[in-house]
């Protein structure tokens, strides 16, 4: 797996101050794996798509189908295990039908997806392009990488404000809920300001609100900032009777399956012949 990291930016007009985005953030599906919660999945997109389309955007944080991860995928396609080049074909042909069904089942992302996050479980094609980048050309969203710096960059007539995001897959490790959120709070040493840092991977779902002081450039005082650290969930069932799985394997708790919508707003504030403006997130598990 490589571990590419990648910044992008996205201009989204807002009418007004009283104006949002809604933003879902959706990873983990493992579509393709039986123990994929599909009813779940299914009323998720039925669900996001319910509200104002023009205030409704996506962004995919990994690990859309199962088969295979990293690991796997180096020992099925280690040089002289033994499989024929049409073996080697079937499986690459596999993945991309799964792709082309999979985008079709997304498809009321197009045009609001604002890009997609690469997972452990990312299948290469022999030209070299992954499983996820393959999804985001069917999609015609940006691809991400494993780590990203994500700008959103709201315009409310000639006013401007950028809403910093931090995206990466992640990693897991650690059974307590105070080791999944260490993981992303390591986020904030290596990006001190965004304004929201979310990993996938570990299948949780949260977000928890951390304040931080600082002084903006056009202003003399220090100013109280609210950045959220959230995990975008999944749909991967676990505990299933007369089923195996990793979960039983490690008695890890089963996840809080879902997706994560974060509300986006800004405020303005005038106070002391200045003119602030801040970001208002509210997160949904």
């Amino acid at each position: 797996m490589e571990t590419i990291y990648t910044v992008v930016s996205k201009e989204i007009q807002l009418k007004s101050f009283n104006d949002y985005i809604d933003l879902w953030f959706w990873g983990d599906v493992h579509r393709d794996a039986k123990s994929c919660d599909v009813e779940r999945w299914k009323k998720f997109l039925k669900k996001s798509n319910s509200g104002d389309p023009e205030k409704t955007w996506y962004m995919g944080l990994g690990d859309y189908h199962d088969f295979a991860s990293d690991r796997e995928q180096r020992k099925l396609m280690k040089e002289g295990y033994g499989l024929h080049e049409t073996t080697v074909e079937n499986i690459h042909e596999m993945v991309e039908k799964r792709n082309r069904a999979f985008a079709k089942e997304i498809k009321q992302m197009n045009g609001r997806l604002l890009g997609l996050i690469d997972g452990n479980h990312n299948w290469s094609f022999a030209n070299g392009v992954t499983a996820s980048e393959d999804l985001a050309n069917r999609m015609g969203c940006e691809h991400l990488g494993w780590l990203c710096h994500f700008t959103i960059r709201f315009s409310i007539g000639t006013k401007q404000y950028s809403y910093d995001i931090v995206a990466c897959h992640g990693k897991g490790g650690g059974k307590r809920a105070g080791a999944s959120v260490n993981q992303v709070e390591d986020l904030t040493t290596i990006f001190p300001l965004a304004d929201l840092y979310i990993m996938g991977h570990d299948h949780k779902l949260w977000a928890y609100p951390k304040d931080v002081l600082y002084r903006p450039n056009t202003f003399r005082h220090i100013k109280q900032k609210t950045q959220y650290l959230c995990r975008s969930g999944s749909f991967k069932k676990a505990y299933m009777p007369d089923k195996s799985g990793y979960e039983v394997g490690r008695l890890l708790k089963p996840a809080t399956l879902g997706a994560l919508k974060v509300r986006i707003s800004l405020s303005r504030d005038r106070t002391e012949g200045k003119d602030i403006i801040t970001p208002v997130t509210e997160a949904t598990v």
